[in-house]
């Protein structure tokens, strides 16, 4: 990358003449990734076949038919902490060994999540917090996983041209979801609305929010922090944003409660650290917008999502088409639903992707 063709063409000859190097107009592949160019349609896909491939080999992890999501809600679902206790109990720890091949399978996943397949991060995120004391069930949940990737392994990142270099984000939480009665955030950033995440964040709060709303609020002062660095960023490198960023938030208190911090009984409590967003708000650098749950990018990074609601959003966080949306519930419906026409599936579909999610 360089201002112009003519500093480009500098710095590679005097690199060639340095370095036995062999030029190809166009890159496809890059640390491990795989670049392909759609030049028609101006478009970049990220793929990490060869990597994935690798180490399902080294697993012995075959693909599964039956396994199109990563983490099932009951696996994520809320447990009290008197109720891990006696999981644990049931389920003692692995023996060293296979703890040691657990961290392998979480390391694995963890660069996976962190580079093409953010899709896989909220999932990647509840195992590695068992990667002391794995148990069976841990085991289980990991190699599930492995089997959706081997069956998603063509999967990747879409980045789209034509909306310019604009920053967008998405933010939500799921309240009281841990063990601990703490939240857990997701965030989203894209480079334009259509393409893939360029940063995904899930993460478990740090404090134990009283209300949705507050878990919300706490939401966006992780993803205001990560919408000023990219932001910074993103002038450093010459796109330096003239707009507001757009937050998209699904809480509408929580957007009262930025845009309008009126009511010192209710907010009061919160510390100081979390106005920041309030700061970014009024200094103009974030602007919050409503969007609603079903479409919310960020609600796949916060919790374990059914079947249907995960293969509506993974396009999303992917940057893949409606087409392909559409394409993926009609797979999976297939497969529930043998016995009946591909007219009456199609009306299924979008019967599906219409229905409250929630």
């Amino acid at each position: 990358m360089g201002p112009t063709k003519r500093h480009i063409e500098i710095v590679k000859t005097g690199l060639m003449k340095i370095y036995k190097l062999v030029y190809t107009p166009d890159l496809k592949f890059y640390l491990g990734l795989h670049i392909t160019r759609d030049r028609p349609n101006r478009s970049i896909t990220l793929t990490q076949e060869g990597y994935i491939g690798t180490f399902l080999e080294q697993y012995g992890i075959r693909p599964s038919v039956n396994t199109i999501f990563p983490l099932t809600p009951m696996i994520a679902s809320d447990i009290t902490a008197k109720e891990e206790e006696s999981v644990n109990q049931i389920l003692p720890a692995l023996e060293a060994n296979l703890i040691t091949l657990y961290q392998a399978k979480v390391g694995s996943l963890n660069y996976l999540s962190g580079g093409t397949r953010p899709d896989i991060l909220y999932a990647v995120t509840m195992a590695a917090r068992k990667n002391q004391a794995p148990t069976a069930k841990d085991m289980q949940a990991t190699d599930r996983i492995l089997w959706y990737i081997a069956g998603t392994k063509h999967l990747g990142l879409r980045f789209q041209s034509g909306e310019g270099i604009i920053l967008y984000c998405t933010v939500d939480a799921a309240y009281a979801n841990h063990e601990d009665r703490k939240s857990h955030t997701g965030v989203t950033l894209h480079i334009g609305r259509n393409s893939g995440t360029v940063n995904s964040v899930s993460k478990k709060q740090s404090i134990t929010a009283d209300s949705s709303t507050v878990a919300e609020f706490i939401g966006t002062h992780i993803a205001t922090k990560e919408i000023m660095w990219t932001r910074a960023f993103l002038a450093e490198i010459g796109h330096k944003q003239l707009e507001p960023t757009i937050m998209l938030e699904d809480n509408k208190s929580t957007i009262a409660m930025i845009e309008k911090p009126g009511n010192g009984q209710k907010t009061k409590h919160i510390d100081v650290r979390y106005n920041f967003i309030r700061e970014q708000v009024m200094k103009k650098a974030i602007t919050m917008q409503h969007l609603g749950t079903k479409d919310m990018t960020a609600d796949a990074l916060t919790k374990g999502l059914s079947r249907v609601p995960f293969l509506y959003l993974r396009p999303k966080l992917l940057g893949m088409s409606a087409r392909k949306v559409r394409f993926d519930i009609f797979t999976d419906l297939r497969k529930q639903h043998l016995d009946i026409s591909s007219r009456k599936l199609h009306s299924l579909v979008y019967t599906t992707l219409f229905q409250d999610s929630q």
